[in-house]
C-alpha cells in the first residue's frame, strides 16, 4: 500500500484572491486502496457532499452542516457488512467562495501537512471539535483511538454507528410557481393554463406532491436527487418552450425552492415565506446559495440582489442551467456583474438614477450641470472582459460611504470612475439637469430641442432649481414663492414643485404638479416632457401598466424621442416580461450600439438580470464572429490595396494608417467598438472602390493622352529624312507603344495588372519626354531638308529664269543704245557682251538665291501644314510598285513542260 498526503488534493483547489462569502462546515479526507465502490461517492452526494478535489487514491470533500455526520455514519454501517479498505477522516473547513462562485477549502496547517497508508478495514476518524454535533444526530458516536502515524497530532475519535438506524439523509424543500401578469387577464390565464400543463407534467412524472391555490403551485421535493432532476427538468423545458414561440405553451412564471425544516407544505406557504415576488426573477428557480450549491456543477449560480445581498450562504439566489441540451446552440452569459454596494440598499429606487443606496434628496446627479454623452463613446472603448475587474474596484472604492463617494467619482477619469458616470447618464431625462435644459430648449420636439437652447430667462425659479439642489430646505420656499407670484401661469416653477414633491415621498402631488405644468405648456416638447415624468414616477412606484401607457402617451407627442421606448423594455422587464422587453431592446440596438452597453449596466434591469445577460451574450458572440470575420476582411483589403497601389503613395500610406485603427477597434473587445468596426470597414470598402474606379478612370485618361502624345511623335518622326539614324528613337517609342497597348487591352479590375499600370504610367510619361526631347533635333532635320528643297526648288526656275533673261537683255540693251544714238555704247556691249553675260548671269543667280531664300522663308511654314494635312487624310501620291520580275527558274520549267508536251 502506498502513503497518501492531503497536499496532493489541496494543490488541486483553485485560488481564492477575494471572497464573496465564507462558511464553516465540515471536510471529509477520504483515501482508500485499490478501486473505491461506487456507490460510495453515491452516499456522499445525496447527503449534499461537494468532492473538492481528487488524486488517485485520495478525494476531499466538503459538507454544509451535520449532512456529513449522517453520510459518515451511513458508511459506517455499510462497511460493517463490506469490508473495503478506506480511510475516512472529519475535520473542521472553511469553505470560500469567490465572486465568481468558485469553491475553495481552507484548513489548518497541521491538517494540509498529513499523510496515511490506508488499512484493510474501514476506518472513520473524527476531530474532536465536532463532537458536539453528534448529539443532534442519534445512533452516531464516538471513541477514543491512536491514530496512525502520520496524522496531526490532535486527539480523533473513531466514529461509531447504530446499525439499527437508516441515517438517511435530511434534506428536502417545498417549491412554489406563480405566474407573471394580472390574475385577472385573460391572457395571464391562458398563459398559465398552458405551462401548468407543462410544470405539472414534470412533477407528476418524478412523483411530487402538489397543491394548487390562489394561482400558486406549492409542492414538496423529498431528496436532493430530486431537486436537481426537478431544476433541470423544468430549466430546459422552459427554455425548449420559448424557442417554440408562439406555437409552444410558454407563460413567464417566478420559482422559489425553500428547505422545508421547520416549514410544512400548506396553503398559506407562499405567504409566510416573506418573498417580494414582483421581485424574482421570471423562469429561474431561486433559493439559497446552500440550495443551489448543492446542486453541484451542473448548474449557474446568479445573484438575486433585489431579495438579499448575497454575503452567505443563506441568501436567495437564482439558477440556470450551464449547457441545457448538447444538441442545442452554445449558451453563455456575459460576465458583467454590478457593485453590490450601488443596488444593494434598503430604500426605495431612486427617481433621479435608479439605485436604492440613497434618496432622492441624496442622489449624487444634483451636482451635474449638462449631459455628458461623449462617457457611452469612452465606455465603449472598455474591454469587456475587465468590467468584472472594474466592477469589484467600484465596489470596494463604494464600501465605507458610497453616497459621498458617488459624488466625487462622478468627474474622475479612472475606468471606475467611468463605470459609474454612465450609470447616472442611463436615466438622464428624469434629471434636474435635463429640466434645466427643458426650461433653456427653444425647440418644439424632441430629442432636438435639448440641443436648441437660449440663455436663462426668467426670475426666482432658477434660484429655486440651485436651492433644491444644494438640498437648502429655506431658500427654496422663499424662491418658489416668489416665482409663482411672479409667474402664475408659467409651468417652471410647477415642475419644480414636482420635482420637491417627490424627494419628500408625496407621489400624489408631484403627479398633480406635473399634469398641471403639461396644461401650462405651449408645445408637443414640453408635455411630452412632463407625461415623460409622470410615467416615471408610477414605474419608480411599481405600477408599470400606468407607466406604460403614459409613456405611449409621450411618444404620441414626441414620436422620434426614444427615450419613452427604451423605458417600456425596462417597465416590462420590472414585470417579468423579460423576453418582451428584449425585442424592444433589440431593435433600439440596431439604431445605437450603445445601447448595448447600457442594457447591459442598468441597475434598474436586475430583476430580468440572468435572462438579459444571456440574450446579450448571444449578440455579444455574433458580434465577436462578426468582428473575426471584419479583421479577415480588413487583412485582405490592405493586401489589396498592397497589391494595387505603389509603396510610398499618399492614399496607400492614408488607407493603411485608417486600417489599422480599424483593426484596433477588435482588440478593445466592446460591443459598441465591433459596431464601429463593421461601419468603418464598409466605409472603407466603399471608398476603397471609389478611389479604385477614379484611378482607373483617370488611368485610361492618361493613356488616352499618351496615346495621342505618341501618335503625334510618331506624326512629326515620320517625316524624318534618315530613318536608319532613328535606332534608338525607334526602341523608345516602341517601348512606349508596346505598354500602351497592354495597358488598353488588360482588365484593371485585377490587382496585378491595375499595379503594373500604374508603374507604367510614369515609365510610359518619361518615355514620351525623351523621345519629345530627341524629337527636337528631328525636327531641326527635317525641317532643315524640307527647306533645303523647297529652296533648291525656287533657285532652280529662278535660276533658269534668270539664264534666259540673261540671254535676252544684252542684245536689248544693244538695240536700245543703237537706237538711242549712243553708238559707241552699243558698240562697246557688243565688243564685251560675254563679259557682261557673265556678270549678268552672276548677278541674276545672286538675286535668284535671294528670292528663293525669301520665298522659301515666306511659304515654308504654309506649305509644310499643307504637306501634312495631305499626309493625314491620306491625300499624297503614292509610288507605283516595280512589276516583280518572273523568276528564271519558272521560266526553263516552262520550257520543259512545252518540250515534253511536243512529244
Amino acid at each position: 500500500m502506498s502513503t497518501l498526503h492531503i497536499s496532493a488534493l489541496l494543490e488541486h483547489l483553485p485560488h481564492v484572491g477575494s471572497t464573496r462569502m465564507v462558511h464553516t462546515g465540515i471536510g471529509v479526507w477520504v483515501a482508500w486502496d485499490g478501486q473505491l465502490d461506487p456507490g460510495f461517492d453515491s452516499m456522499l452526494l445525496d447527503h449534499g457532499g461537494f468532492r473538492m478535489a481528487g488524486a488517485p487514491g485520495q478525494a476531499l470533500w466538503f459538507f454544509l452542516g451535520d449532512e456529513g455526520l449522517r453520510a459518515l455514519g451511513r458508511i459506517s454501517v455499510w462497511g460493517g457488512v463490506n469490508a473495503m479498505p478506506v480511510f475516512i477522516e472529519a475535520f473542521p473547513a472553511t469553505l470560500l467562495v469567490s465572486p465568481k462562485f468558485e469553491l475553495a477549502l481552507s484548513l489548518s496547517v497541521e491538517l494540509s501537512r498529513q499523510h496515511v497508508t490506508p488499512t484493510e478495514s474501514l476506518e472513520i476518524l473524527l476531530h474532536p471539535n465536532l463532537k458536539n454535533q453528534l448529539a443532534t444526530n442519534p445512533g452516531l458516536s464516538s471513541s477514543p483511538v491512536k491514530p496512525a502515524s502520520g496524522l496531526a497530532r490532535i486527539h480523533f475519535e473513531q466514529l461509531e454507528a447504530d446499525t439499527a438506524l437508516s441515517y438517511d439523509s435530511g434534506l428536502s424543500w417545498l417549491g412554489i410557481i406563480k405566474p407573471l401578469g394580472d390574475p385577472l387577464s385573460r391572457d395571464t390565464a391562458d398563459g398559465w393554463r398552458n405551462i401548468a400543463r407543462e410544470l405539472l407534467d414534470i412533477l407528476e412524472r418524478l412523483g411530487l406532491k402538489f397543491v394548487r391555490h390562489e394561482g400558486f403551485l406549492i409542492f414538496e421535493i423529498p431528496g436532493l436527487r430530486r431537486l436537481r432532476n426537478w431544476s433541470r427538468d423544468t430549466l430546459s423545458r422552459i427554455m425548449h418552450l420559448k424557442e417554440e414561440g408562439e406555437q409552444g405553451h410558454y407563460w413567464p412564471s417566478v420559482m422559489a425552492v425553500v428547505s422545508s425544516k421547520g416549514r410544512t407544505m400548506g396553503k398559506d406557504l407562499p405567504r409566510r415565506l416573506g418573498l417580494d415576488w414582483d421581485k424574482l426573477t421570471p423562469d429561474f428557480p431561486h433559493m439559497t446559495y446552500r440550495s443551489a450549491f448543492f446542486l453541484g456543477e451542473e448548474f449557474a449560480i446568479h445573484e438575486a440582489r433585489a431579495l438579499s445581498r448575497g454575503a452567505s450562504i443563506e441568501d436567495w439566489c437564482n439558477v440556470s442551467l450551464i449547457n441545457a441540451d448538447e444538441e442545442s446552440e452554445p449558451q453563455g452569459v456575459l460576465a458583467v456583474p454590478l457593485p453590490a454596494n450601488l443596488s444593494g440598499g434598503d430604500a426605495a429606487v431612486c427617481f433621479y438614477c435608479g439605485l436604492n443606496n440613497h434618496k432622492p434628496g441624496q442622489c449624487p446627479s444634483k451636482v451635474l450641470a449638462a449631459p455628458r454623452p461623449q462617457l457611452w463613446e469612452r465606455f465603449g472603448d472598455v474591454n469587456m472582459d475587465r468590467l468584472e475587474e472594474i466592477s469589484q474596484k467600484l465596489d470596494a472604492g463604494l464600501a465605507d460611504d458610497p453616497v459621498a463617494e458617488m459624488a466625487k467619482r462622478l468627474g474622475g477619469k479612472e475606468e471606475t470612475d467611468l463605470m459609474l458616470s454612465v450609470l447616472f447618464e442611463i436615466d438622464l431625462p428624469f434629471q434636474l439637469r435635463t429640466l434645466e435644459m427643458l426650461w433653456r430648449s427653444r425647440g418644439k420636439d424632441l430629442p432636438a430641442g435639448f440641443t436648441q437652447l437660449g440663455p436663462k430667462e426668467g426670475d426666482y425659479f432658477w434660484a429655486a432649481l440651485a436651492a433644491l439642489r444644494e438640498g437648502n430646505a429655506d431658500n427654496y420656499e422663499t424662491h418658489i414663492g416668489q416665482a409663482l407670484a411672479k409667474y402664475p401661469r408659467a409651468y417652471q416653477p410647477k415642475s419644480l414643485q414636482g420635482f420637491h414633491a417627490m424627494e419628500a415621498g408625496d407621489w400624489t402631488k408631484a403627479v398633480y404638479y406635473w399634469q398641471e405644468s403639461g396644461r401650462l405648456c405651449y408645445n408637443a416638447m414640453q408635455r411630452g416632457y412632463f407625461l415623460c415624468l409622470q410615467a416615471r414616477s408610477f414605474e419608480v412606484q411599481g405600477d408599470c401598466h400606468k407607466a406604460i401607457a403614459l409613456y405611449r402617451d409621450t411618444l404620441k407627442e414626441c414620436p422620434k424621442w426614444l427615450e419613452p421606448v427604451y423605458r417600456q423594455g425596462v417597465c416590462l422587464v420590472k414585470m417579468g416580461f423579460t423576453d418582451q422587453g428584449m425585442q424592444i431592446f433589440g431593435k433600439l440596438l440596431t439604431g445605437d450600439p450603445t445601447m448595448f452597453n447600457r442594457v447591459m449596466v442598468d441597475p434598474e434591469l436586475e430583476r430580468g438580470r440572468p435572462h438579459i445577460l444571456a440574450a446579450l451574450w448571444h449578440i455579444w458572440k455574433q458580434a465577436q464572429d462578426s468582428g473575426a470575420a471584419l479583421l479577415g476582411a480588413l487583412g485582405e483589403l490592405s493586401q489589396s490595396l498592397r497589391d494595387r497601389f505603389l509603396e510610398g503613395e499618399p492614399y496607400l500610406v492614408e488607407a493603411e494608417a485608417r486600417i489599422e485603427s480599424l483593426s484596433k477597434l477588435a482588440k478593445q473587445g466592446n460591443y459598441v467598438a465591433f459596431k464601429r468596426m463593421e461601419d468603418g470597414v464598409a466605409e472603407v470598402k466603399e471608398a476603397v472602390q471609389k478611389k479604385v474606379e477614379a484611378e482607373v478612370k483617370a488611368m485610361l485618361q492618361s493613356q488616352a493622352r499618351q496615346f495621342d502624345e505618341l501618335k503625334s511623335v510618331q506624326r512629326e518622326a515620320a517625316w524624318f529624312p534618315f530613318p536608319a539614324l532613328l535606332r534608338e528613337f525607334n526602341r523608345d517609342f516602341n517601348f512606349c507603344a508596346t505598354k500602351l497597348n497592354w495597358m488598353r487591352t488588360s482588365s484593371m479590375d485585377e490587382a496585378e495588372n491595375f499595379h503594373k499600370s500604374r508603374e507604367f504610367l510614369p515609365e510610359v510619361d518619361e518615355r514620351i519626354r525623351t523621345l519629345r526631347t530627341r524629337l527636337i533635333t528631328l525636327r531641326i532635320v527635317r525641317d532643315a531638308t524640307f527647306f533645303c528643297m523647297l529652296l533648291g526648288r525656287n533657285f532652280m526656275w529662278m535660276e533658269v529664269l534668270s539664264l534666259g533673261l540673261s540671254l535676252v537683255l544684252v542684245p536689248v540693251f544693244v538695240y536700245l543704245f543703237q537706237r538711242s544714238g549712243q553708238a559707241w555704247m552699243a558698240s562697246m556691249m557688243e565688243q564685251q557682251k560675254w563679259q557682261l553675260q557673265k556678270g549678268l548671269v552672276i548677278i541674276l543667280t545672286i538675286a535668284a538665291v535671294g528670292l528663293a531664300a525669301i520665298k522659301t522663308a515666306m511659304t515654308f511654314e504654309g506649305k509644310k501644314r499643307k504637306l501634312f494635312k495631305l499626309a493625314e487624310e491620306g491625300k499624297l501620291p503614292k509610288k507605283k510598285p516595280k512589276p516583280k520580275k518572273k523568276p528564271k527558274v519558272k521560266a526553263k520549267a516552262k520550257v520543259k513542260a512545252t518540250a515534253k508536251a511536243k512529244k
